[in-house]
């Protein structure tokens, strides 16, 4: 497993050059605990034949959805998004989901920006306590189809990350 002191700092640098708004520290936690429920930061490819890659185990598919139907139509933020990510921006105007799986596999600030993305485009509010990151994460992230379930996800995040 990485260094979870080093992936906090890493996401939280990541998500203040995506702009203030993307790093409360509420954000900054629930992205840190999906990497550690989704695969414990040991891998950046969805175990068999699924597409996730990343830590965060973001699917191509989702890229390009935040791409084509989100940052499309907020060209600032979509320059900011690579900057965080050091991915020239030229691919983030770019909807081919190969070249999105071998950015994710390849770019842990990649997933870590499409990871934010895809919380912050839910219409609820982030909660704040970890009963209720159990269950956005679930819902929101994971899906209701999704083999994880909140009571893991409490777990984890109370073992790795305490009662933050």
């Amino acid at each position: 497993m990485v260094s979870i002191p080093q992936i906090q700092s890493l996401v939280s640098d990541v998500c203040h050059k995506m702009g203030e708004k993307f790093a409360s520290q509420d954000a900054i936690n629930l992205v840190v605990a999906t990497g550690i429920v989704e695969s414990r930061y040991e891998y950046i490819r969805q175990m068999g034949d699924g597409p996730a890659r990343s830590f965060w185990q973001v699917e191509p598919a989702t890229c390009v959805d935040n791409l084509a139907h989100y940052l499309k139509h907020r060209t600032e933020l979509m320059q900011k998004c690579a900057t965080a990510s050091l991915v020239d921006v030229k691919h983030w105007q770019n909807f081919d989901e190969k070249v999105w799986a071998d950015i994710l596999e390849k770019n842990i600030a990649a997933g870590i920006v499409h990871c934010r993305i895809k919380y912050w485009r839910v219409p609820k509010r982030m909660p704040s306590t970890i009963g209720g990151a159990a269950n956005y994460w679930k819902k929101y992230y994971n899906t209701e189809g999704g083999a994880g379930n909140p009571e893991h996800f409490i777990d984890a995040y109370r073992k790795y990350l305490g009662n933050a």
